[in-house]
């Protein structure tokens, strides 16, 4: 009978050791896994940046095309109201201010910049201008005079014309 316990405990302490044994190299191929990971995770970083900068050109091109004017224009009881905003990452300037069809025209006009009066518009369409708005900036223009039935206002910028329906 004394045997038999022996066995069986002799046989459990192999077991054991079997076991911590497949423990160890199951450890050290996990090692390797994880650092082939981290191989394939910088790599993977690299080629990321590389589009980025290669094919894109940067960030910076990307960020200085979000930059954009809001238009908005309605004519309520014959006079025009004209909002013009600012938005993107940095600043864009107003060169003209047009009515379209041409030769429509609109007098006794008085603009605001930030709610605060602005003298360099007194009429449209003006030209010349070179009004400087931020992301933000909020650009009213008011006319109380108009002649040639206008249908779209259009705002002229150094980076391109922005045009809105009149409502």
């Amino acid at each position: 009978m004394t045997g038999k316990p022996l066995t069986r405990f002799v046989g459990r302490i192999k077991s054991i050791k079997a076991k911590q044994t497949n423990a160890k190299r199951s450890l050290a191929r996990s090692g390797e896994f994880n650092i082939l990971w981290a191989i394939v995770a910088v790599v993977g970083i690299a080629l990321g940046l590389f589009l980025i900068f290669y094919v894109f050109h940067g960030a910076m091109p990307s960020l200085g095309a979000s930059n954009t004017l809001t238009v908005t224009a309605e004519e309520l009881g014959g006079v025009l109201v004209v909002n013009i905003k600012a938005m993107g990452v940095s600043a864009i300037t107003v060169e003209a201010i047009n009515l379209v069809p041409s030769g429509s025209s609109a007098s006794s006009c008085t603009a605001y910049l930030n709610g605060n009066s602005y003298s360099g518009i007194t009429s449209l369409p003006v030209s010349g201008l070179s009004i400087t708005l931020n992301p933000g900036d909020t650009l009213s223009i008011t006319c109380s005079s108009l002649s040639g039935s206008p249908t779209q206002v259009e705002v002229v910028t150094t980076s391109g014309a922005y045009t809105a329906p009149i409502s």
